[in-house]
């Protein structure tokens, strides 16, 4: 439904089927934006947003090298109160949590802002 309701909206959407895809994805470059769902095949979103961190963002600095760029993360789930979700939330490159359900007029309002366009 997000692939749909974005690229309805002109974005260009790229999806994946598990967290290890979706991390080659990010690291080939050219991602504006993540929008990652809490629940996922083989790991949780938060796993997979402390992975991102770890290859992209300031999890990886290391003796003064500056890191690479870490896009925004927008993690949607069903469950906004878990402790695990509201941690993540916190997380490096998280910009905010939707949960579900949620209005695809909600969810291009987010990924505008976010994006500047």
């Amino acid at each position: 439904m997000i692939s749909d309701v974005l690229k309805a909206s002109g974005y260009e959407v790229v999806t994946a089927a598990s967290a290890q895809k979706a991390i080659s994805i990010v690291l080939s470059g050219g991602i504006d934006m993540i929008t990652l769902d809490y629940s996922m095949p083989g790991t949780s979103g938060a796993e997979f947003q402390k992975m991102l961190s770890q290859e992209l963002g300031a999890g990886d600095q290391t003796a003064g090298v500056v890191p690479k760029k870490l896009p925004p993360i927008l993690l949607v789930t069903g469950v906004p109160g878990d402790d695990e979700v509201l941690s993540a939330a916190m997380g490096e490159g998280v910009v905010g949590v939707l949960p579900k359900p949620f209005s695809p007029k909600k969810l291009v309002e987010i990924v505008r802002e976010t994006l500047g366009r």
